[in-house]
């Protein structure tokens, strides 16, 4: 079983809820914070993933912490994913740096969840990106591409428009926007 999800871009989060509230997704929670650090084997940067790459994630929500082991296989969006309920996200990092895994990159975001048939829906706001939809299928369809465009289509169902579409992961769209400021304040301080 694997996870494949898609996500879009939004602008308003009011038109989204009104839409799923007409198709009967009407039991939408109130935002959870989630604090993710995530971690890549020595020598890794977020250019090197590929399918079957490590990728930790340790999450901190609702006073649970969570170590989440992900797998990329098609795709970002793509992934075999295995979670276990940890006591000491502290001393995780430690034995993560011990294994050989450094921190990349921290994501911090507010989210709304409601489930809908067999999917998850979620309404994310994520510090320095905005405001997201991300609906998320559990499957075993070997054709991830398929899921993904099974769950698309609900987002043109929603009204969420295809030039919206993100096919990259939170993590990923931060990383890149870090290192773009960094090479921007370099070049700055060359002239």
């Amino acid at each position: 079983m694997k996870e494949v999800e898609i996500k879009a871009k939004i602008k308003d989060f009011n038109s989204v809820i009104s839409k799923l509230k007409e198709i009967g997704c009407d039991k939408i929670s109130e935002p959870i914070i989630q604090r993710d650090i995530i971690f890549l084997g020595d020598g890794l940067e977020f250019l090197d993933i590929k399918s079957g790459t490590n990728v930790l994630r340790i999450r901190a929500e609702n006073g649970k912490n969570i170590l989440t082991l992900k797998q990329p296989q098609e795709n970002e969006l793509d992934c075999i994913e295995r979670e276990v309920i940890i006591d000491n996200p502290r001393e995780m990092e430690g034995i993560l740096k011990c294994l050989g895994y450094h921190e990349v990159v921290r994501i911090n975001k507010r989210r709304r969840r409601c489930d809908f048939k067999k999917y998850k829906i979620c309404l994310d706001e994520v510090d320095m990106l905005g405001k997201f939809i991300e609906i998320e299928k559990m499957s075993r369809e070997k054709d991830s591409i398929k899921v993904q465009d099974e769950l698309f289509q609900l987002l043109l169902d929603l009204g969420i428009q295809k030039e919206e579409r993100i096919t990259k992961g939170y993590d990923t769209l931060i990383y890149r926007k870090i290192n773009q400021s960094n090479c921007r304040e370099s070049l700055m301080s060359l002239l």
